[in-house]
């Protein structure tokens, strides 16, 4: 009598058991063969069980401390049925287990859960994509192919609005054909709010950059600052010139280097090169402009040169600048990697550093890929397989 009782006992609390923790399955109709849909699933690991992080977001967690379990572990039961219109219907449920130690008298061992219902729905988006990429029906191939199309012209669309865009802001508004503007020459050039040296300094200008001219009075240039104030700049320090020409030189310049920057990240230098090791660097991935899959020798160093300058003048003007140095890494079949230290392109730019010596200072992997020796010229740079976050790229 004795065993019947706990028997029923037994019985009892397995049932309640399973009412408070219902079994979670989750089921889809594909339109594939039931042949295809397994195979499938054998090549997406499904039928093959796996450990997770942790119990906590793939069970229940009622009355259940995750920190009291290890070694969870899933694996699916998977039912599969021809669908009347001839596809596959995939019935899946997950059963997880984890290792109890046992605490307050408990007896150890391995554990049962109920899944709630995260592994099953994302086995099934896994299959969907799945047979999706892999499928050979010609109409999911149709459907691919305009996807593709539909996200290319889309692409082209917004990459002829940004280009207006740049276009416009390259050009100021009010700014008409003959209008003058001045060239700062030198570095750390003092802007005054007077034509005299001994008024007020308001400013101080780099290397490169650029004003709109207002007038000039002997040797000094009046030029604009902001819509509301002007300053003086000595006229030996700059070089004025019209607004076709400087638009000319922009747009030669821009052409000349024939890439495009497709990604820039801040990250510290992983490398073995000294001048930037363990220091904050600016990555910058650029790629041939159009359907070039390489470019010329020439074309790549006159972009370097061109983003040395372009990143030394954002950075100098930017307040508690951090980067101290720039790695340019190419995409196309030709590759490389082309980096140099803050200092350095300042110097360079600064005219306290020439252009054979900054090329020697610079890191080029491989030399040969931005610069062709010649007769009695100095080094190209060294090269510096020890660039690993270039083979490695940063953390985007």
């Amino acid at each position: 009598m004795r065993n019947v009782v706990l028997f029923l006992a037994v019985v009892s609390a397995s049932l309640c058991v399973n009412a408070q923790t219902p079994r979670v399955e989750r089921q889809k109709e594909f339109a594939a063969s039931l042949p295809a849909v397994k195979g499938a699933l054998q090549n997406l690991g499904a039928y093959g069980g796996s450990r997770l992080p942790s119990l906590d977001g793939f069970v229940n967690l009622d009355g259940i401390q995750p920190a009291d379990f290890q070694r969870p572990y899933y694996e699916y039961k998977i039912d599969l049925e021809p669908s009347s219109t001839k596809g596959t219907v995939v019935k899946v449920r997950a059963q997880v287990s984890a290792w109890y130690a046992g605490r307050n008298g408990e007896a150890a061992g391995y554990r049962n859960f109920e899944s709630n219902g995260r592994l099953e729905a994302d086995l099934l988006d896994r299959l969907s994509q799945y047979l999706i990429d892999k499928s050979d029906d010609p109409k999911v191939l149709s459907e691919n192919v305009e996807k593709v199309r539909a996200q290319r012209i889309e692409a082209e669309r917004q990459l002829a609005t940004l280009a207006e865009q740049v276009k416009a802001s390259q050009q100021p508004k009010g700014i008409s054909e003959g209008t003058e503007f001045a060239l700062v020459s030198q570095a750390q050039v003092k802007v005054y709010s007077a034509p005299a040296e001994n008024s007020k300094v308001l400013v101080h200008a780099h290397l490169d950059d650029e004003f709109q001219v207002l007038e000039q009075h002997g040797p000094w240039v009046r030029v604009a600052l902001s819509s509301s104030q002007s300053g003086w700049i000595k006229r030996a320090q700059v070089e004025v010139s019209s607004a076709r020409a400087i638009g000319a030189v922009g747009q030669a310049a821009s052409i000349a280097p024939g890439f495009t920057i497709l990604r820039r990240n801040e990250d510290v230098f992983e490398g073995d090169w000294q001048k930037l090791k363990g220091r904050k660097a600016l990555y910058l991935f650029a790629q041939p402009d159009g359907s070039a899959m390489n470019a010329a020798v020439g074309d790549r160093w006159k972009f370097v040169q061109s983003v040395f300058g372009e990143q030394y003048r954002e950075m100098a003007h930017t307040p508690q600048n951090t980067i101290e140095g720039v790695v340019i890494i190419f995409m196309d079949q030709g590759g490389g990697v082309a980096a140099a230290s803050l200092d350095d392109i300042r110097a360079w730019m600064e005219g306290t550093l020439t252009k054979s010596e900054f090329i020697r200072r610079c890191s080029l992997d491989p030399p040969a890929a931005f610069l062709k020796p010649e007769p009695g010229e100095p080094g190209t740079g060294k090269r510096h397989s020890s660039l690993s976050s270039a083979k490695n790229p940063p953390r985007s």
